[in-house]
């Protein structure tokens, strides 16, 4: 699996208020379950037809949602498959607002309904964790 290097990444400055709470923190987190846990639910989280599903595979979306924002490139999509149910991930560019790193990403995931698209931003704590930003 390719990673991303911070120097081989083109940022955009942009004047984006949504997340200016913190700084760059250590970009070498590897899937861990703080670094899952972060993401707060992720977008996967967001959606209430999620709650009913089996704890792999909510865990596995988490995963896939961490992995494309912390080492994916950016259109390449992250897919995740547990229990029946699955999804892919997809990353936009990296953006730096101030001194954060931020990318958006969009999740399509299916469950027992029709395939869902969410669509959200992150950006990077101090901590070097991937926090959802409004």
């Amino acid at each position: 699996m390719r990673t991303l290097s911070k120097l081989a990444v083109p940022l955009l400055l942009l004047p984006f208020a949504g997340c200016l709470s913190g700084g760059l923190g250590g970009g070498g987190l590897g899937p861990t379950s703080a670094g899952v846990t972060a993401l707060d639910g992720g977008l996967i989280g967001q959606d209430q037809t999620t709650g009913a599903w089996p704890s792999q595979a909510r865990s596995r979306a988490l995963e896939a949602e961490f992995q494309a924002l912390q080492f994916g490139l950016p259109g390449q999509p992250v897919a995740w498959s547990a229990d029946g149910f699955s999804g892919e991930v997809v990353p936009t560019q990296l953006y730096r607002v101030g001194s954060q790193d931020c990318r958006g990403y969009s999740h399509t995931f299916k469950g027992t309904a029709q395939p869902t698209k969410a669509i959200g931003t992150a950006c990077k704590t101090q901590e070097g964790y991937w926090k959802p930003v409004a």
